[in-house]
């Protein structure tokens, strides 16, 4: 009895339950494997990668669209909400990973990231624009759907492992929704990545990418554009990933990722974890196109590296054919329908796409793999020279 109360603090410390073996294709031959539902933890010194500014004064509202915009501090769609901290001043000062009251978190940018994201921004939408062509020194492997209809959404679990590259380069996984045409793509794009030009580190940060009218965007809060509004730096874009999946472990650790258009007020949310956490949106003001929803939902990776240089790793940084154990993997992939509804992945209704070779990047989807993670896939791979297809 002694033993088996040790074993269910232990278990409950560190937030992990155990799953039933997997028995379909992409993830047989695993015994078992542990998942978080306490997804999220963040480093201690996260104190020093952000300021605390007043809401009403964070960078988004410098945007002259939203000159007169009004914040909404939860989305209508919310439900048994706790009243807001924001309004609480009885939270404690001493709080290294909060804001206080009435104080929101934005990641301290260095002064080479504007120019970094100029750049990046400008290639990056090049290759949003179709399937057909990428930039220079850009890889993607998705799976995107190809409904002619209107999606308000998307959500889905990302595989979460650290990767090791130069600063000229970078890795992310992420979740896209797209509308408009080639010269007027409105884009939304939120995972994790590593990217040392921009954060200045190897570290796996939740970032965030939008492009509007004109080509005009940018990373997290590098521009006037995201509205944040929850005070807590674990859940701000530019925040650190932790704990992270090792190669061949059993233990995988995922973040649950959500993006939701308020059908009230057209703002489209980020929102994290199960519980849930509404981080802070993106206004419908910022868009042409997607104000109106999105027309396209791609789930992958995406990676770039200066032309003539090796592509970093994506993913895990192990290809497909190494099994769930190594590979990089997302699961639960839904989508919100043009009634706010949200559906698991329709397999007839998704499209592969790589412009890799598949020894450099690869991705397998064969449909639903189990109660756990549903419509889930495995992407990823090593990168290196001459991937080029």
């Amino acid at each position: 009895m002694m033993n088996l109360m040790v074993f269910i603090v232990v278990c409950l410390s560190l937030t992990y339950c155990k799953i039933d073996a997997r028995s379909n294709t992409l993830l047989e031959g695993e015994n078992h494997f542990t998942r978080s539902n306490n997804l999220r933890k963040i480093q201690h010194q996260v104190d020093m990668d952000f300021y605390c500014v007043d809401i009403y004064e964070q960078p988004a509202l410098q945007h002259p669209l939203l000159k007169n915009h009004k914040i909404q501090l939860y989305p209508t769609f919310a439900k048994n909400v706790i009243q807001s901290s924001l309004s609480n001043s009885k939270i404690m000062d001493g709080n290294a990973d909060k804001c206080l009251a009435g104080q929101v978190p934005i990641y301290k940018r260095r002064k080479v990231h504007q120019i970094i994201t100029n750049l990046s921004s400008r290639l990056q939408t090049d290759d949003f624009q179709s399937y057909s062509r990428s930039s220079p020194g850009y890889h993607t492997v998705t799976l995107g759907t190809t409904q002619n209809m209107i999606f308000h959404g998307a959500s889905v679990e990302i595989g979460m492992y650290n990767l090791s590259l130069q600063g000229d380069q970078y890795s992310m996984s992420s979740m896209w929704l797209e509308r408009g045409s080639s010269m007027e793509l409105n884009s939304i794009q939120i995972g994790v990545g590593v990217h040392p030009s921009l954060y200045g580190d190897n570290k796996l940060r939740l970032t965030g990418h939008w492009t509007a009218q004109k080509k005009m965007g940018c990373y997290n809060d590098n521009c006037p554009g995201f509205v944040q509004v929850n005070q807590d730096k674990d859940y701000a874009l530019g925040s650190v990933m932790y704990p992270t999946s090792l190669i061949g472990s059993q233990s995988k650790w995922t973040a649950p990722i959500k993006i939701k258009q308020d059908r009230t007020t057209g703002h489209w949310w980020l929102i994290m974890q199960k519980e849930p956490i509404y981080v802070g949106y993106w206004p419908k003001e910022l868009f042409s196109h997607l104000s109106r929803g999105a027309s396209l939902i791609r789930f992958g990776g995406q990676t770039y590296a200066p032309p003539n240089k090796d592509s970093p790793p994506m993913g895990s940084g192990r290809l497909p054919k190494e099994k769930f154990k190594n590979s990089g993997f997302m699961g639960l992939l839904k989508v919100i329908d043009s009634e706010y509804n949200e559906n698991d992945i329709n397999p007839k209704y998704m499209k592969q796409y790589s412009d890799a070779k598949p020894d450099c990047y690869d991705l397998w989807y064969h449909g639903y793999e189990g109660s756990e993670y549903k419509q889930s896939f495995l992407y990823g791979g090593p990168g290196g020279r001459n991937c080029d297809i």
